[in-house]
């Protein structure tokens, strides 16, 4: 059995949110959150709603598509390694209509995807609820979503496309680590890059926790499998095998010179025993972190 979404659900997490948007979540709900996992855990699901209303204040942006009519001093404020200021940025691009269509040309050029010297900046802008952007995104989230979006990127934006961008891209992020761990702030910085609006984001968790902790359902197991634990503890356990590997080469080297095998290429002890120290201590720190985030998992298993 997985956490069950409902309209009335739906409305209190997203009070001004368009009728069709809801009912696309909760009709979707098996064929889409389910596969991807989403709605398999409250913690998971609790990240997911509130990262998406951040990125599109409830669902209720124009045309759930990022607005990129910018002031010349609106620029400057979002990027000031660029600008220093107003003046900056109309000396740069201009007054005349479309300088920000040009900006972000620029801007975006070269970037997540997009071609230098093309329109990809201005047309891969963020969409739909996670606010996709760059060509690389619509291309990766249009894939799994099974949608053209690098041909027709504002299918993103239509209401019935919304829970199958939302779960794609949550998917291609592979952010079900995250909830697992309860890591918020690596899931915020997998989902833009960085920390930007954390403190908003977190209020709205806060606020959705009630609606989502009173939904009916529960895991599909009653603890999480090792697929689970060992998607969330990747990064570990890829340091345990590299730390393991330099103990051991290392006091491979230290035995042969204790038996007198010693080969010309084999390394002199003041390498050797650094080694060893290292490969142990990596070892050590990848297994205490391996059992906490263990412990997180079947914590927020529920």
């Amino acid at each position: 059995m997985t956490i069950r979404l409902d309209m009335p659900a739906m409305r209190g997490l997203f009070p001004k949110a368009p009728d069709a948007v809801l009912k696309d979540f909760v009709d979707k709900q098996d064929k889409i959150l389910g596969p991807a996992g989403i709605n398999h855990t409250r913690n998971r699901l609790k990240f997911f709603m509130a990262n998406i209303e951040h990125e599109v204040d409830g669902f209720t942006i124009k045309n759930l598509t990022e607005n990129i009519n910018y002031t010349a001093a609106r620029m400057a404020a979002v990027w000031p390694n660029r600008f220093a200021d107003a003046a900056a940025v109309r000396a740069k691009y201009g007054t005349k209509s479309g300088w920000q269509k040009r900006a972000f040309d620029d801007i975006y050029g070269n970037r997540m995807g997009n071609r230098p010297g093309s329109e990809d900046g201005s047309r891969f802008i963020g969409r739909g609820g996670p606010q996709i952007t760059g060509r690389d995104g619509y291309e990766k989230v249009g894939a799994l979503a099974k949608l053209p979006l690098e041909d027709k990127p504002e299918l993103a934006a239509k209401y019935d496309n919304q829970a199958a961008v939302s779960a794609a891209f949550w998917t291609w992020k592979r952010m079900n680590a995250k909830a697992d761990t309860g890591d918020f702030i690596g899931c915020v910085r997998l989902w833009n890059g960085g920390t930007n609006g954390l403190a908003d984001r977190r209020a709205r968790m806060a606020g959705n926790e009630a609606i989502i902790n009173r939904l009916p359902g529960s895991p599909p197991t009653s603890l999480p499998g090792k697929d689970v634990i060992d998607g969330a503890t990747e990064k570990e356990r890829r340091a345990l095998a590299c730390g393991g590997g330099g103990a051991v080469a290392g006091g491979a080297a230290e035995g042969a010179k204790q038996t007198g095998t010693v080969s010309e290429g084999s390394l002199p002890k003041f390498v050797t025993y650094p080694l060893i120290a290292t490969g142990v201590c990596i070892v050590l720190v990848a297994a205490v972190l391996i059992i906490k985030k263990r412990k997180d998992i079947i914590k927020n298993w529920y």
